[in-house]
């Protein structure tokens, strides 16, 4: 978070834009200039220092650095701990795109009515371990209480904790 803006977004694609070893900073400004614009990232400058954002902000900026590498797959862990009602908004709505567009993202989040409301999918853990699956084709509607059961191993044994 002690770096700029612009080398937080450009630090995974400095080979990308450099030529014999040279960096092209024109280049690293464009294209960190359209991920500020594309994810709508409020900095004072593409120079102002990540740290000095909001929450939200960071988050984007975080997610901005991913994106420049045109991942297939996209992990998210906790993206809106931390984060305003009106990022975690944009938060959301920039995940359904990228998923619109293809990608495939797994998504992490201990908060419950955030899984049940942006997954299609979801795999529950417990101690380590899977112990569920909910939505997708397995028939089992995505809801906290189905949830709920696989976390608690109720589902298993018919008690918690396998007792």
């Amino acid at each position: 978070l002690q770096m700029s803006s612009a080398e937080n977004i450009t630090m995974n694609i400095l080979e990308d834009c450099a030529t014999g070893g040279v960096l092209n900073f024109a280049k690293l400004k464009t294209r960190a200039t359209a991920e500020v614009k594309s994810l709508r990232v409020r900095t004072a400058s593409l120079n102002s220092r990540a740290g000095g954002l909001s929450g939200g902000n960071q988050q984007k900026l975080l997610l901005a650095r991913w994106l420049e590498i045109n991942p297939k797959v996209l992990m998210l862990d906790e993206p809106t701990r931390g984060v305003d009602v009106g990022a975690k908004a944009e938060i959301y709505g920039l995940i359904h795109q990228l998923v619109e567009k293809g990608m495939a993202v797994l998504f992490i989040s201990s908060e419950l009515p955030e899984i049940v409301g942006i997954c299609d999918r979801v795999l529950v853990m417990r101690e380590g371990e899977i112990t569920g699956q909910v939505g997708g084709d397995t028939g089992i509607d995505i809801t906290q209480q189905n949830i709920m059961k696989f976390a608690t191993d109720v589902t298993r044994s018919g008690s918690t904790n396998g007792n």
